[in-house]
């Protein structure tokens, strides 16, 4: 229902809790996620089912949804039993070489195609070199955006071949205690925007914060400091970024960014 209301139209359950209450439960996940209409990608009964598209009808075209997780290993789904879509983040593994023909295919059938990666460690700023050429390699497979997500802190955007690879977007919900350095409260709603030929355009980043147990806008001073340590990152990448403080937002226009 709290999906509904937030009219979540796709979700990726591949990540590393997706079977901290066992295979029944993931089970219900999926039951009711189908019952709400509600579009998944990342795990399933067997690995087949992990491995399926969330895709949804819009006006502007169908989009699609691919979802894997390099995290616990030991949830990996198989022909005959649950679990999540485990793919090592190393180009020669076999999954990933199926991974990114899987990209390639479903980009035929599709008018714009989201990438979800749950990668990685739970900390840290900078991406580590793997995830970029990872990411890299599932742009150059037909791509148009890589979601990256698992560290509790928001990293740099980087444009590639036009295309923005989300790093990692933070925490929007958390119940961890804050890190005063590695601040696991902040994060953002990305507003992507494309042309009419589905390729993105404009990628906009409103803060956000946790605060009182609840995801709220970031206001004044907090809000600035988040989106500069953010351009920041993005720069890091050759990813140009402006703070418009009057509208909240951090602007990255992906047609000026170094591809």
């Amino acid at each position: 229902a709290v999906l509904r209301a937030a009219h979540l139209d796709m979700v990726s359950l591949a990540n590393n809790h997706a079977l901290d209450y066992g295979t029944e439960a993931l089970a219900d996940t999926i039951t009711l996620l189908d019952e709400a209409e509600i579009g998944h990608a990342g795990a399933g009964r067997t690995v087949e089912e992990a491995a399926q598209p969330a895709v949804i009808e819009t006006t502007m075209g169908r989009i699609g949804l691919l979802a894997f997780t390099d995290n616990q290993p030991e949830w990996e789904a198989w022909p005959d039993e649950p679990g999540v879509l485990y793919i090592p983040v190393a180009l020669r593994d076999r999954r990933a070489t199926d991974l990114l023909a899987r990209v390639r295919q479903l980009r035929t059938t599709v008018d714009f195609l989201i990438v979800a990666a749950h990668w990685g460690p739970n900390w840290g700023y900078l991406p580590p070199p793997e995830h970029v050429s990872f990411g890299h390699a599932l742009i150059d497979a037909g791509a148009d955006m890589v979601f990256g997500h698992s560290s509790h802190v928001c990293r740099g955007i980087e444009i590639y071949q036009r295309r923005p690879i989300l790093y990692s977007a933070g925490d929007f919900i958390d119940d961890y205690r804050v890190d005063p350095v590695e601040r696991n409260d902040e994060s953002g709603i990305f507003v992507l925007e494309t042309d009419q030929q589905h390729c993105p355009s404009r990628l906009q980043v409103y803060p956000t914060v946790i605060e009182d147990c609840q995801a709220r806008l970031a206001t004044g001073a907090w809000a600035e400091d988040f989106a500069l340590k953010l351009r920041r990152l993005c720069a890091d990448l050759g990813t140009p970024a402006t703070w418009h403080a009057a509208d909240g937002f951090l602007d990255i226009p992906i047609s000026d960014a170094r591809s």
